[in-house]
C-alpha cells in the first residue's frame, strides 16, 4: 500500500513537471511556427499566365490579318508587278552628305553590288504610299581615303538628324529626311519589310569587312519635286532653311 502510494505521488509530480515545461515553452514554439499568409481581397484578380503554347502560337482571329495600305499587307516582303519591270540603272541614289551618287542596279548580286548598289527584289519603286525602297551596298573598301564603287556605303554610319538622302529618274526628285540607325541580325529581313509609308532603306555589312550584322539606315520620304537639272539637292535641312 505504501508502495502505490509512493507511485501513485511520483506519477503525479512528474505529470506536474510536464505540464510547467510545455507552459515554458509554448511562447517559442507559436513564435517559430509561420502565420498563414492572408487571403487576397476579393477585389484582386491574379490572371494565370498564358502556356509556352498560347504564348508562341496564339489562334488565328481576324485582328491578325495583316494591314493593308495603299493595296499591300504592311510588315511583309512582297514583290510588285512594278519592281518586276524596273529598269537596271534608271533610279540614282545621291546622298549629298557623303558625296555618294550610284546608280541603282537591278538586284543584290555580287556583279550588281560590284559596280554601285542594288535594288532588293522586295523593294518597292519610289512613291507616295506603302512603299519601302530598300537598296544594299558594300562598305569595304578605300582607295587614298576616297570612297570606291566597291565602298558606296563606307560612312554610312555618319548619317544623322537633318540630313537629306535622294532619289531621281528622268521624271522626279524623291527627297527623303534621315530617321534612324540601327544594327540587326545578318538574316533580319524586318528592315525591308513595307512599312505602311513611303520611305528609303540602306542596308550594309557591319562592321566593315565583316557580314556578322547589318548596319540600316532608315530615311522618310520628305518631298517629290519635278526633275530639274539645276535643282541644288541640299544636303540637309539647315540648308534649305538658309
Amino acid at each position: 500500500m505504501r508502495h502505490s502510494m509512493r507511485t501513485y505521488f511520483g506519477v503525479l509530480l512528474l505529470l506536474g513537471a510536464l505540464a510547467l515545461f510545455i507552459a515554458f515553452l509554448s511562447p517559442f514554439l507559436n513564435e517559430a511556427s509561420p502565420s498563414p499568409s492572408p487571403s487576397p481581397s476579393p477585389s484582386v484578380t491574379i490572371a494565370p499566365s498564358p502556356s509556352p503554347s498560347e504564348a508562341v502560337s496564339p489562334s488565328p482571329s481576324a485582328s491578325d490579318e495583316p494591314e493593308e495600305v495603299d493595296g499591300l499587307p504592311v510588315g511583309k516582303l512582297v514583290i510588285t508587278e512594278e519592281r518586276k519591270g524596273y529598269v537596271d540603272s534608271s533610279l540614282t541614289l545621291y546622298i549629298p552628305a557623303l558625296s555618294v551618287k550610284r546608280s541603282v542596279h537591278d538586284g543584290t548580286d555580287d556583279e550588281s553590288l560590284s559596280s554601285g548598289v542594288g535594288l532588293y527584289d522586295y523593294a518597292q519603286l519610289p512613291g507616295e504610299g506603302n512603299r519601302n525602297v530598300s537598296i544594299a551596298g558594300h562598305r569595304n573598301g578605300l582607295s587614298n581615303g576616297k570612297i570606291t564603287d566597291h565602298a558606296p556605303f563606307y560612312y554610312i554610319d555618319t548619317l544623322g538628324e537633318g540630313d537629306y538622302l535622294y532619289l531621281y529618274d528622268s521624271t522626279s526628285i524623291y527627297r527623303y529626311l534621315y530617321e534612324y540607325t540601327e544594327i540587326v541580325e545578318a538574316d533580319d529581313w524586318d528592315p525591308i519589310r513595307t512599312t505602311g509609308y513611303s520611305c528609303l532603306t540602306i542596308t550594309s555589312c557591319h562592321p566593315i569587312g565583316v557580314s556578322d550584322h547589318r548596319i540600316v539606315v532608315r530615311a522618310k520620304l520628305d518631298e517629290i519635286i519635278p526633275y530639274d537639272r539645276g535643282y541644288a539637292f541640299p544636303a540637309d535641312t539647315e540648308e534649305v532653311a538658309s
